[in-house]
């Protein structure tokens, strides 16, 4: 009667051993799909990362536009030549007096006369 009841509990040692092995081969799969390479958290990073040079690549190509109108209007407005030179090259008409007023120090911007 013995043999018989020990071969019962050797087969559900048996079954309990195969269920834990699967368990833990499924906790493993599970953990490597969050954390592993390529896993859950790796895809949204590099999701994120996509995101943000998408943002990157639209905010340059508007750059590029605005750069591309200025060089079209520098090759045939003469109007934004001139205003280009006053501006940047501080040019002006002949007969103009050109008067350039140097940026305020910044340490300095922010004393009140007093402290100064």
């Amino acid at each position: 009667m013995r043999t018989l009841l020990q071969g019962g509990n050797d087969r559900r040692r048996t079954r309990l051993a195969i269920l834990a092995g699967c368990a833990v081969a499924l906790l493993l799969l599970a953990l490597l799909e969050v954390v592993g390479e390529n896993g859950y958290l790796d895809r949204r990073a590099r999701r994120q990362q996509m995101q943000a040079l998408a943002e990157e690549i639209e905010k340059l190509k508007q750059e590029n536009q605005g750069l591309a109108q200025k060089v079209k209007d520098l090759r045939s407005d003469p109007h934004a030549i001139e205003e280009l030179a006053r501006e940047e090259l501080r040019l002006g008409r002949p007969g103009e007096v050109i008067v350039t007023i140097p940026p305020a120090d910044r340490s300095t911007q922010s004393l009140t006369p007093a402290q100064r």
